[in-house]
């Protein structure tokens, strides 16, 4: 029998995230969180999607919530480009260069993968880390490899992420509070909790009737979702492109 498939979901868009997790929902109930064993993560599960549901409803009615999406892709971007630089640089020729790779790898590690704190947590993680590499210790190190221009745009690009939130918030208040994104790091860890339990079953040969035509549908769903995405990144390679010939 095949155990159920890795799926990294950060990459969905929020509506295809809710939508995968929806599609999750309906396998599960035809299967029964009984017989996959997990009728207790599935309970869990039940309460996020639902909160997801809410937060995704509140955020497609504010009129900045595209605005503010693309802005968090910017600034993250940006963020990983620094950090692509810095790794890249680790490795040069140049002791010197090196040298300050190391000590600048170092101050960025510390505050972790930005991409998949919630908007608040990466606004902070940003501002301090952008405060770090502009003092006077980590600033030599940050022109010495090239970056300072690109460090200067991350502080931009985030105060100016958080002005747009800002006015989304407001322009939503009144209405139900709620962060997608937060929303989804909370049932993210629920679904790999399932898939876990399931593949455990699997692993044990303890797996009841029923487990392996949940598994062979909950697959070819994942198998869709990530040829959508592959296609994605692949168009927007071949953009990237031809920008960089112009």
């Amino acid at each position: 029998m095949n155990l159920i498939q890795n799926f990294n979901l950060i990459y969905l868009r929020n509506n295809e995230h809710y939508q995968f997790m929806t599609d999750v929902k309906t396998l599960i109930e035809a299967a029964t969180s009984e017989t996959l064993g997990i009728t207790v993560q599935y309970a869990a599960f039940g309460d996020a999607l639902g909160s997801l549901d809410s937060a995704l409803r509140v955020e497609q009615g504010s009129n900045k919530s595209a605005e503010v999406y693309q802005l968090d892709k910017l600034r993250d971007t940006t963020w990983s480009a620094i950090r692509g630089r810095v790794n890249a640089t680790v490795r040069s020729p140049v002791e010197a260069e090196e040298e300050s790779a190391r000590k600048l790898k170092r101050v960025i590690s510390l505050y972790g993968n930005m991409r998949k704190m919630s908007y608040n947590e990466e606004s902070a993680a940003l501002t301090n880390l952008v405060g770090d590499l502009q003092n006077e210790t980590y600033s030599p190190h940050v022109d010495l490899i090239g970056i300072t221009t690109w460090v200067a745009m991350l502080k931009e690009q985030n105060e100016h992420f958080q002005t747009v939130l800002n006015q989304r918030n407001t322009e939503l208040a009144g209405r139900l509070n709620a962060d997608v994104r937060s929303t989804r790091l909370i049932i993210d860890p629920i679904y790999k909790q399932m898939v876990k339990r399931i593949n455990a079953t699997i692993t044990l040969d303890m797996a009841a009737e029923g487990v392996e035509t949940f598994v062979n549908e909950l697959n070819e769903k994942i198998k869709y979702y990530q040829t959508q995405l592959a296609i994605r990144a692949g168009r927007n390679s071949k953009e990237e492109a031809v920008d960089e010939e112009v």
